[in-house]
């Protein structure tokens, strides 16, 4: 698997390659890496700097896939039914009587996500049990089967329920069964709850590579090379429209339909799909898979992209039969890849702001982000830094001016190995942080959070005769949160 080939050789223009790639761009999106393969054959496949082929990436809630796949493998091995009630193979962990409407849901119906609703937030919950969390609910919205809602809880208790009935961990299992015969996700790992269990609903951390593996074997509907290594029963009902998943009148291209924690999408595939755009979908009409890895989290807009251009570029275009080749097209292509870097802020090389406020300390009025006050330091190389206080002390942001900086994020405490966790070993992200001139008086940075979590925020500045304006936003699960926030500023002294 993984001969490369030109796209023409798979029956699609390069220049279709090229047009996705800059619309992504064009967009705004902050790409990580794509691959395409129709067959066994690569015809695509880009990373955007520091990204590499070898990357492992984390793929949120593409990580309930795997859990849906490993419940058919369980089922195939008679340890379940898909219609048994899940509160059944939890009585350990239920304190007293059970809701009725939960107490009569099933491992079908939270497949499906059309169970009775989740809890609340498990980040924020002294319970660090989340199957215990589910179980133990005063309150439901709803009989189960009454409607689809997303429920993440929920593919965190299936999960749970893997490991209980297979006796190892969800990966473990998964390579027993699977992976180890394809030579996939050796490498891979899947972060812990705070109890320890596996992360299921949001934790595989791979390649893209191992993704598209993953794509092969449930579009072959279990076979593997030849060889058969799951029943296709469970495979072809889990990637087909069970329910419908619309949830207002907008139209969603990667919402036609749920099946067991696989979505539809247009062009009649069947997709993984994880916050931010982690995603691989498959169109096996076409013998195609398209996978990408990203953080375009708070960007409402790429995922409709992505999606509704695959079908318009590749899906209604891709042919049976090679096209003719077409060197300058494919060098075009491979010259863009080459050329491709992780998204940053571009704007003006200068503005008039960097000489007012350059080493100037400026004081805050009291704030949710705790932060009482900051200096910008801007250098000769077209860098700077962004140096300020908060609860935690004195911290320093480096950032580059129209390009990114690679470094830590200084902010401490931030789960590492297992979510919803406070680290206390001085642990920081990785971070890239770019910043641009929005005009005379004001700048924007940008800072991405590019680790086993992701996550961005920006800071914007607005500057007028010693009088200053700070707006902050993130988009973060469970992170970044010291960094939301609107507040006036005061230029106080020199102090470069």
């Amino acid at each position: 698997m993984f001969k490369k080939v030109t796209p023409e050789q798979a029956g699609i223009s390069s220049e279709n390659v090229i047009k996705f790639i800059k619309k992504l761009e064009k967009n705004g999106a902050s790409m990580h890496g794509i691959i395409f393969v129709k067959g066994e054959d690569v015809f695509a496949e880009a990373y955007w700097k520091p990204f590499h082929q070898n990357f492992h990436h984390r793929m949120y809630s593409q990580t309930k896939s795997f859990v849906s796949i490993a419940i058919g493998l369980l089922l195939e091995e008679g340890k379940l039914d898909l219609y048994d009630r899940i509160v059944d193979y939890f009585p350990e962990k239920i304190d007293g009587k059970v809701h009725e409407n939960l107490k009569n849901q099933t491992i079908r119906e939270m497949l499906m996500m059309t169970t009775v609703g989740g809890p609340s937030s498990w980040f924020i919950s002294e319970d660090i049990d989340r199957t215990h969390l589910y179980l133990n609910r005063e309150r439901q919205m709803r009989r189960s089967n009454t409607i689809w809602e997303y429920d993440s809880n929920g593919a965190q208790v299936l999960c749970a329920l893997v490991e209980k009935l297979s006796g190892k961990t969800l990966l473990e299992y998964l390579r027993e069964k699977l992976f180890n015969k394809m030579d996939a996700f050796s490498t891979a790992e899947i972060l812990k709850t705070k109890n320890n269990d596996s992360w299921g609903d949001s934790a595989m951390i791979c390649t893209l590579r191992d993704m598209v593996k993953f794509g092969r074997l449930v579009m072959n509907y279990g076979t593997w090379k030849g060889e058969r290594l799951m029943g296709e029963k469970y495979l072809r009902e889990a990637t087909s429209k069970l329910t419908d998943c619309q949830t207002s009148a907008i139209y969603s291209s990667s919402g036609e339909g749920y099946g067991y924690q696989i979505w539809r999408v247009c062009g009649n595939g069947f997709a993984f799909i994880g916050m931010g755009d982690q995603i691989t979908v498959c169109y096996p009409d076409k013998d195609l898979i398209f996978a990408c890895y990203c953080d375009n989290q708070g960007n409402p807009h790429t995922t409709q992209l992505i999606f509704s251009e695959l079908e318009d570029l590749f899906v209604d275009q891709i042919q049976d039969s090679p096209l003719p080749e077409n060197s300058k097209k494919v060098k075009e292509l491979e010259e863009l890849i080459a050329k491709l870097e992780l998204r940053a802020l571009k704007g003006k090389k200068d503005s008039p702001l960097k000489d007012r406020i350059n080493g100037k300390q400026f004081v805050c009025e009291e704030n949710s982000t705790g932060i009482t006050k900051f200096t910008f330091i801007f250098n000769d190389d077209c860098t700077g830094e962004f140096r300020y206080t908060n609860a935690q002390g004195d911290k320093v942001l480096p950032f580059g001016i129209n390009h990114n900086v690679f470094g830590k994020f200084p902010q401490l405490g931030y789960s590492n190995e297992h979510g919803g966790v406070t680290t206390t070993d001085g642990f920081m992200y990785n971070d890239a942080v770019s910043m641009k001139w929005l005009g005379d008086n004001s700048l924007l940075l940008y800072v991405q959070i590019i680790d086993k979590y992701f996550g961005n925020m920006f800071i914007r500045f607005g500057y007028n005769d010693k009088d200053g304006f700070v707006e902050m936003g993130k988009t973060a699960e469970n992170f970044l949160n010291e960094y939301v926030g609107r507040f006036c500023v005061k230029e106080l002294e020199d102090i470069k």
